[in-house]
């Protein structure tokens, strides 16, 4: 990019600039020369410019490739970004309280079933014949002429008496006035229903679809009360199978520690459920990112603590712009890590909530974007300055003092060092300490 010629306009008269790109970007402050870049681009091309971060992690530019994760090109993703941006899949969207399907805590088939009724794809009879199927478009169970989704699933006479059987008429009626098609009677009832109304109504739609092909394919007639109780019956199975199988995890957990003594340090992370002091004679540096959209910050908190769990320092930095969180995370490891190298502390504990950047710090793997120039630079500080600490991983909720000098941090302009506790984590830090 040296030496790059741009041909432009400026208030009507023709030119011609050389420039390199550094000539862009301030050599002390490694920021954006902001004058000269109004000067020869367009407002919006400008704005865009001065709108992307510079990090000083990032010593060389070079072409990379944002659609994967650590900059390097990969088919896949080409062909990720081509189908997104390129074909036009939009049709194939449909609006709706999807996750609230996935949420049901009922067989899988049953997920499946609601999902191709949400999508519209149940193949009732007036679907089948519009695709070409020759067959009969009445109803199974009536008179009806139409057997579409509406009809096999509310307001057959036959399935409505199911419904008032199972408790659960009144709600679909009430769906009934405030949406205007089966499918967002379907998503209505998942958002308004309670958990067990939710599970009832969704395999009792399961039992209904089943009930219908016993009739087109093996001619039988079944009662009402029967689709309910095989409803019934599907729930209380599901519930002694979780029940069997969380039984069955609870005892492989006990025995894990007998079967596995080698790997005991790995699973403690996850027992862990509070602060813990490091050992005698360490300090602990807990970090964490913050971010602020209405702000147009990412703020970033520090907080060194000695092996009594009593305050020592602690530092906010601010951003004046949003970062991805994977990067604002990486940056927070960074500057902490600077922070103690500048101080000569070499016996720390450095604790982030990311496992992302934790993973990446101890994977040593070849990313050249951003977040791996950033995880670059950590380890090297780590290497020439820290190489008697140690980086960790921590639960969210023993990371509770840095979480909250992040957020702090997203209201300054500019850094702070405390060494006194600030007043939004002295609470923290004392029942921490009980």
């Amino acid at each position: 990019m040296d030496g790059k010629r741009i041909d432009g306009t400026v208030d009507g008269a023709h030119f011609v600039q050389n420039f390199t790109v550094n000539s862009l970007i301030e050599d002390t402050t490694k920021r954006w020369n902001e004058q000269i870049i109004r000067q020869v681009f367009s407002p919006y091309i400008a704005s865009s410019i001065l709108h992307t971060p510079l990090f000083s992690q990032v010593q060389h530019d070079r072409l990379i490739w944002k659609a994967e994760k650590n900059g390097r090109y990969s088919v896949r993703s080409a062909y990720r970004l081509c189908v997104d941006e390129l074909i036009d899949v939009s049709y194939l969207r449909r609006p709706g309280y999807w996750s609230g399907i996935w949420r049901l805590e009922v067989p899988p088939k049953v997920k499946n079933l609601i999902w191709r009724v949400c999508h519209g794809v149940l193949p009732t009879r007036a679907r089948l014949c519009d695709k070409g199927v020759q067959c009969p478009t009445s109803s199974v169970h009536c008179l009806a002429e139409n057997e579409d989704t509406a009809h096999l699933l509310i307001d057959c006479p036959a399935v409505v008496q199911v419904w008032q059987v199972s408790g659960l008429w009144q709600d679909i009626q009430q769906a009934k006035t405030h949406e205007n098609s089966a499918i967002n009677v379907v998503f209505y009832l998942l958002q308004h229903l309670t958990v067990e109304q939710s599970q009832r109504f969704a395999v009792t739609i399961w039992s209904i679809w089943k009930r219908r092909n016993l009739k087109v394919w093996e001619n039988k007639d079944e009662l009402c009360a029967m689709t309910v109780d095989r409803a019934h019956i599907m729930i209380e199975e599901w519930q002694q199978a979780c029940e069997v199988r969380t039984g069955a995890h609870q005892i492989g957990t006990a025995t894990a520690p007998i079967l596995q003594q080698h790997n005991t340090d790995a699973q403690l992370p996850a027992t862990r459920v509070s602060w813990q002091r490091p050992p005698r004679g360490r300090f602990k540096c807990n970090v964490d990112a913050g971010f602020s959209t209405i702000m147009n910050r990412t703020g970033i908190g520090i907080c060194i603590r000695g092996d009594d769990g009593a305050f020592v320092l602690a530092k906010t930095i601010t951003f004046e712009v949003v970062h991805s969180v994977h990067v604002g995370e990486a940056l927070g490891l960074y500057h902490a890590m600077e922070w103690l190298s500048d101080m000569q502390l070499n016996n720390v504990d450095f604790e982030t909530d990311s496992k992302t950047t934790h993973d990446a710090f101890h994977a040593h793997k070849d990313d050249v974007s951003e977040f791996g120039h950033i995880i670059s630079a950590c380890r090297s500080l780590f290497n020439n300055h820290l190489t008697n600490s140690r980086v960790e991983f921590t639960r969210r909720q023993t990371n509770e003092v840095a979480h909250a000098l992040a957020g702090e941090a997203t209201l300054s302009t500019s850094p702070i060092i405390y060494f006194n506790a600030p007043h939004c984590i002295n609470n923290i830090i004392f029942n921490e300490m009980l």
